[in-house]
């Protein structure tokens, strides 16, 4: 099957269309980002993909996308009965350390900085990737 683009994702993601390319940028544009898909939605992002590595990358990217992220989790905990805030505790990068609402609230919605922010907003980085990679895999899979 040919590569489909970025236009396609968009049009057959509930992704919102701004994450999507955010991602797709954050990882070094399309063709980079096509070929490790496969292998995040496989082992997921911690394991070392560009541009979602460093806290001095996933942090930014989570602010500056925040309102996206906040609603493609509200979409998605919508589907699964859940809340935003329970969905992202039970993220697996959390199972040693759970933060605690106000914690994920202000890095999901922002406000004041809490001290456990930052760990939360590079899940939420990852998140959004990991959505992304999997919503690619399912079209070429299709």
């Amino acid at each position: 099957m040919k590569t489909p683009s970025v236009k396609t994702l968009i049009a057959s993601s509930n992704i919102p269309a701004p994450l999507i390319r955010a991602v797709v940028r954050q990882m070094g544009g399309w063709e980079t980002f096509a070929n490790y898909a496969p292998d995040i939605t496989r082992h997921g992002i911690n394991s070392g993909f560009n541009g979602f590595i460093y806290y001095a990358d996933t942090i930014p990217f989570a602010k500056r996308n925040r309102a996206h992220i906040a609603k493609m989790a509200q979409k998605q905990a919508d589907d699964f009965g859940s809340n935003p805030i329970e969905m992202i505790q039970g993220f697996g990068c959390f199972r040693q350390s759970k933060p605690d609402v106000s914690g994920i609230s202000t890095a999901l919605y922002g406000g004041r900085s809490q001290e456990d922010t930052d760990t939360v907003l590079n899940a939420l980085a990852w998140y959004a990737a990991e959505e992304v990679a999997r919503a690619y895999c399912d079209l070429i899979e299709e």
